[in-house]
């Protein structure tokens, strides 16, 4: 853990598997577009951070246990027990 981060953050930036994303300004617009259709704030994440992007040409895959909730989405949605 990062001596000047406390706290949760502190714990999760500490991981070493964990990588935060950045919210800018495409995580917004999608944000925006995916709240008017009644996506949850934290589907919203999920569904910016698993889209294609210029770093992620083919998109990354979202582990899910509700993969039907990201049909529709753009997201390759994954049940890790199947």
């Amino acid at each position: 853990m990062a001596a000047e981060e406390t706290g949760l953050l502190g714990y999760i930036t500490g991981l070493r598997f964990i990588r935060i994303e950045a919210f800018d300004t495409d995580a917004a617009v999608t944000a925006t577009e995916l709240l008017r259709f009644g996506h949850s704030w934290a589907a919203v994440h999920a569904i910016h951070a698993a889209r294609p992007s210029a770093a992620h040409p083919a998109g990354r895959f979202l582990l899910t246990l509700a993969p039907k909730a990201y049909a529709g989405t753009g997201v390759q949605a994954v049940h890790p027990g199947q």
